[in-house]
């Protein structure tokens, strides 16, 4: 569905840019006013109209990312202090990864930040798996 979305917005801009730049160009060339009233209707229909849906839809798309990027933080988040919880502050990047259903990557990335952010210290297992030490 955004692939179709984002298709229709770059079409629609496409599209209502180039109409009206053109209709423009006919309005300021123009001498005869009848000309200039089909040109202006023209631009409005043709020109106007599909870039603000063009606008709008692209508006739409990214207001739409950013909820779900904003729901999908929270989640993680959430997700992080639960676990906190559960492991009596002790957390290892694959637990949380599992946990998260994110690559380990980035799991490893989040949890870096909150250490810093809640001054966690890390141990490493005899296995080389780093955990996470956070205050309770």
């Amino acid at each position: 569905m955004r692939m179709l979305q984002k298709a229709l917005a770059g079409t629609c801009l496409l599209f209502g840019l180039s109409i009206t730049l053109l209709a423009t160009v006919q309005i300021v060339d123009s001498d005869d006013e009848m000309d200039d009233l089909a040109d202006g209707v023209a631009l409005m229909l043709f020109g106007v109209a599909p870039a603000a849906l063009g606008t709008w839809l692209a508006w739409n798309l990214r207001h739409s990312n950013q909820q779900t990027s904003q729901s999908l933080s929270l989640q993680q988040e959430q997700m992080f202090l639960q676990l906190l919880q559960n492991q009596a502050g002790d957390l290892t990047i694959v637990q949380f990864a599992a946990a998260a259903q994110m690559p380990v990557e980035q799991a490893k990335a989040f949890l870096d930040q909150k250490a810093q952010v809640l001054d966690a210290s890390f141990d490493v297992k005899d296995t080389g798996a780093i955990v996470y030490r956070f205050p309770l």
